[in-house]
């Protein structure tokens, strides 16, 4: 682990997705840099191990969960009141959670098209607007949006709501930077290709194979890989810094 121990005392993270994978790894990155840490998943079940897990770790401040559907925006009005009110402004926000079913391109539903859309692209930009209202009130912080190779692979071929979403993430995430910059908010990108330790990975082993195989440095990024650069992003290491994609691939540029 970089940074210092304590790089971010005095800061309340909340990162979606939390229960497992990238989201856990984050939440238990940032609870060892003095985080008051906030996870949120849809899986109440889920959401408990991950609170435990971190809470195993012995952090300063202990973790705590919401219950969190990135599908439901009353959600986000509800848990981020009640953050604020039991921990303080939200200073670091961490967008990975993700809503995704891969199929061929012309066999989506119009209906689960627009569920995947809404829930990546207009609620993502709904929960960043009301974060970035706590974190200017407050004097700033920093978003940091988990996003992918998929637009830029030719991933649309099989799951282009996915892939549309992840490149308007992108636009949104350059949006933010420049909207919030005046109130001392930063926004970056964390861009992944596969990721071991995902339950996305673990179902299918044989791709995650070929990508490994593919990558110049020979192996595919594991959960932590990620989480240490949303850690850089968030921290003040990264104090100038916004507006940027920080790529963690291990260099794979390549199709699927």
């Amino acid at each position: 682990m970089d940074g210092t121990p304590e790089e971010f005392r005095g800061k309340v993270a909340l990162i979606t997705g939390a229960g497992a994978g990238i989201g856990l790894a984050t939440a238990k990155r940032l609870a060892a840099g003095g985080a008051t840490v906030v996870l949120t998943d849809k899986h109440a079940g889920r959401l408990a191990e991950g609170v435990a897990a971190v809470n195993a770790g012995g952090p300063s401040r202990p973790a705590q969960g919401h219950v969190l559907d990135i599908e439901d925006r009353q959600d986000f009005d509800s848990v981020f009141a009640s953050v604020a009110e039991q921990c303080g402004p939200i200073g670091v926000y961490v967008w990975n959670a993700a809503l995704n079913v891969p199929m061929p391109l012309l066999d989506y539903d119009v209906d689960v098209f627009d569920r995947i859309t809404t829930a990546n692209v207009a609620n993502c930009w709904y929960s960043c607007r009301a974060v970035a209202k706590q974190m200017a009130a407050a004097g700033g912080g920093s978003v940091i949006l988990v996003g992918s190779i998929a637009p830029d692979i030719g991933a649309a071929e099989r799951e282009a709501p996915y892939a549309m979403s992840k490149a308007a993430g992108r636009a949104l995430m350059l949006g933010l930077a420049r909207a919030g910059g005046p109130d001392n908010i930063r926004c970056n990108e964390v861009v992944m290709a596969y990721v071991e330790g995902t339950r996305f990975a673990a179902r299918r082993p044989d791709t995650a194979r070929q990508f490994a195989a593919r990558t110049p440095l020979g192996r595919n990024a594991g959960v932590d890989d990620i989480a240490e650069a949303i850690a850089y992003l968030a921290s003040g290491r990264a104090a100038f810094v916004s507006g940027e994609v920080l790529n963690v691939t291990g260099a794979y540029y390549g199709t699927l």
